[in-house]
């Protein structure tokens, strides 16, 4: 790495930020927070999955579950039988979401 990237990364350290960005990198996290962010009501984990056409119910678990320990995603039980489980964005949730959208109407442009 050269003596001027080098300066670059002291200057912007992200070290606070990489769980994060470890977590919204991964495959189909930004495509949840969208869909997350665009129903403030929640969505149940087969609502989920169904509009996010192609994912894995162990790829959206999994994911679910990541963004629920960065305190991305609210996970609230609903105490009865069968336990109602549905998932929406925290406060910094909603935030990531709204920084998101001008990436997100971008890729839409090019398409």
């Amino acid at each position: 790495m050269s003596q001027k990237n080098n300066e670059c990364c002291e200057n912007t350290c992200l070290c606070p930020a990489e769980g994060i960005i470890d977590t919204v990198s991964k495959k189909w996290a930004i495509c949840i927070i969208s869909h997350l962010g665009e129903n403030e009501n929640g969505y149940r984990f087969n609502e989920l999955q169904r509009s996010l056409n192609g994912i894995s119910p162990k790829s959206l678990s999994d994911r679910l579950k990541e963004m629920t320990e960065e305190d991305l995603v609210n996970r609230e039980v609903e105490n009865s039988v069968p336990p109602k489980v549905t998932y929406s964005l925290t406060e910094d949730g909603k935030e990531l979401y709204e920084k998101l959208q001008p990436l997100v109407e971008w890729v839409n442009e090019r398409e």
